[in-house]
């Protein structure tokens, strides 16, 4: 055998072995309820400035959860439906904050930041939107595209719960049920 085929051989294999960690490894990239939020800084459609950290120290005697929804323009439609059914259950739930968050990098060539901002303000939903232009926070909260993401985040910035999915009744009250479990939760500690 030619020393090269044999250098391609070994090459082969040392790939072909490799190969299953490496999926694994990125298997095990995803946000885990525990994990520290990773903080980030943005603004919505009237460029008022939001971060994690001033979210989450707003209300320091009220805020107990954020709830994040994050989604690409492909899951706005799903998205909204998740701001107006968190929104009907926690409206007066001062301990919790919803906002949602725009990834915008799917955006058509000729979306202008103007029109994108005038849409989000033409939506009128009840949260904030806050608009992600690069997709920064997708890709740090490690959202999965085409759905709309949902996580909730306790005072101390650590996740208590993932969801990707649909707004159907079931998820909500699944969601909701997972909410009242971490306000009382908080109100033993």
């Amino acid at each position: 055998m030619k020393p090269g085929l044999i250098c391609l051989i070994i090459l082969i294999i040392f790939l072909a072995l490799l190969l299953p960690f490496v999926a694994l490894s990125e298997k095990d990239e995803s946000l885990k309820i525990g994990d520290q939020s990773p903080k980030f800084t943005l603004k919505d459609a009237d460029d008022k400035e939001y971060s994690l950290d001033t979210i989450l120290k707003k209300d320091k005697d009220q805020l107990q959860i954020l709830i994040l929804v994050i989604g690409d323009p492909s899951t706005r439609k799903n998205g909204n439906k998740w701001a107006k059914e968190l929104d009907k259950l926690y409206k007066e739930k001062k301990e919790v904050s919803i906002f949602m968050i725009a990834d915008l990098r799917g955006l058509p060539f000729f979306a202008t930041e103007s029109m994108v901002k005038w849409g989000a303000k033409r939506e009128k939903l009840p949260v904030t939107i806050l608009l992600d232009w690069g997709g920064k926070v997708s890709e740090l909260y490690k959202t999965q595209r085409g759905e709309s993401n949902l996580f909730i985040i306790g005072r101390e910035g650590k996740v208590k719960y993932c969801y990707a999915g649909q707004c159907k009744p079931e998820n909500v009250k699944t969601l909701n049920v997972k909410v009242q479990e971490i306000l009382k939760e908080k109100k033993t500690l």
